[in-house]
Parts: C-alpha cells; structure tokens; sequence
C-alpha cells in the first residue's frame, strides 16, 4: 500500500515539475495579485474596481464579483473566459451575413406582399409562422448550416425590414406577420426575442 502511494506522489511531483514532457501541461493562471488587490489585502473585481470580492474565475484565475460570474458545470468563470469558450462554435463568415441579410429580405418582402394582398388577418396566425421558419431554413441552407453569433439577429432585422412597406396597407395583417415570422425565423439560430 505504501509503495502505490509513493508511485503516485512520484507522478505528481514529475508532473509539476514539467518530467512529464508536453502532453500533459498545467492552465496558465493571470497574476492579478498585484494589480487588483488593494493596499489592505482586499481583492477587487477586474470589471468593477468599486467592488470587493474574493471570487475568482476558476480558468484564468481573474478576481470577479457576483455580477460578472458565469455559472458552468465546472464553476464560475469570468464573462471573457466564456466567450473565448463559446467562441469555438460560431463559424460564418462575413459571406454568410450578407447571404442571410439578401435572403431574408427578399423572402420577407414576398411574403409580406401576399398576406397583404389577402388582406384575411386569421390567415397571418397561420402563414406567418410558416413564412419565418421557412426563411430561417432557406438561410441556414444557403450559408452551409454554418453559425454566426449575430446570423439570427440579422434574419430577424431583415424579415422586419421587408415587411414594413406593408404596413401601413394592411396593418394588422402585416403586424400579425412581424410579431410571428421575426420569432419563428430567429428561432432557427437559437436566438431568443426576450425583453
């Protein structure tokens, strides 16, 4: 028993020592000590300097105070660390953009046009769902599924966009179709229209 134990400090001692060669490497921590902790030994948010806190994010080791933490599975991490972390994600291109801006204006416009010629407003509840997902599916098939952190935002912008010539010729109509095509279109990239 006792050997097993010394085999296995042996281990961690060769691995904080760096023995271990490359494949196994310690995070890099930030040295805020003496940037952020204050003459009287109190730690301050990076974010907001007004703040005391003895938080710290657990990857880079940034003092933080409870209105910059972000909770993960493995802690609390600073709002930098999580983007960096989602930033892995998010693959368009500036192409992709322009795509689901043409797209979603163009389709948006076309829609628009033939719910307000119709002029029935029961027919909005249930063509206009349809319209947006439709264009959030044209749009993710034409950019290659490929996401950008903004794509849906943009969709959303533009199904607004090419509807508003119709909103002063049928303005329920049209605005039963902004409420509920914007969200079903937005929804196809996971973007929540919340207040």
């Amino acid at each position: 028993m006792d050997n097993r134990l010394e085999i296995s400090y042996g281990i961690v001692d060769a691995f904080c020592e760096g023995r271990l060669g490359n494949s196994m490497t310690i995070p890099e921590k930030v040295d805020t000590t003496s940037e952020r902790d204050r003459d009287d030994g109190v730690m301050v948010c990076t974010v907001h300097p007004n703040i005391e806190t003895s938080l710290r994010c657990n990857k880079c080791g940034r003092p933080m105070c409870t209105k910059c933490a972000v909770q993960t599975p493995v802690g609390y991490r600073c709002r930098e660390c999580v983007r960096k972390q989602q930033n892995v994600f998010f693959d368009a291109q500036m192409i992709d953009y322009l795509i689901a801006a043409g797209v979603s204006l163009a389709l948006s416009f076309m829609a628009a046009m033939f719910l307000s010629r119709i002029g029935w407003f029961f027919l909005a509840f249930i063509l206009a769902p349809a319209a947006g997902a439709l264009i959030g599916t044209v749009v993710l098939r034409l950019t290659g599924k490929r996401r950008g952190r903004y794509t849906g935002a943009v969709v959303g912008t533009c199904v607004v966009l090419g509807a508003l010539p119709f909103l002063l010729v049928n303005p329920l109509t049209i605005g039963i179709y902004l409420f509920m095509a914007t969200g079903a279109a937005a929804a196809q990239f996971g973007l929540r229209l919340t207040a």
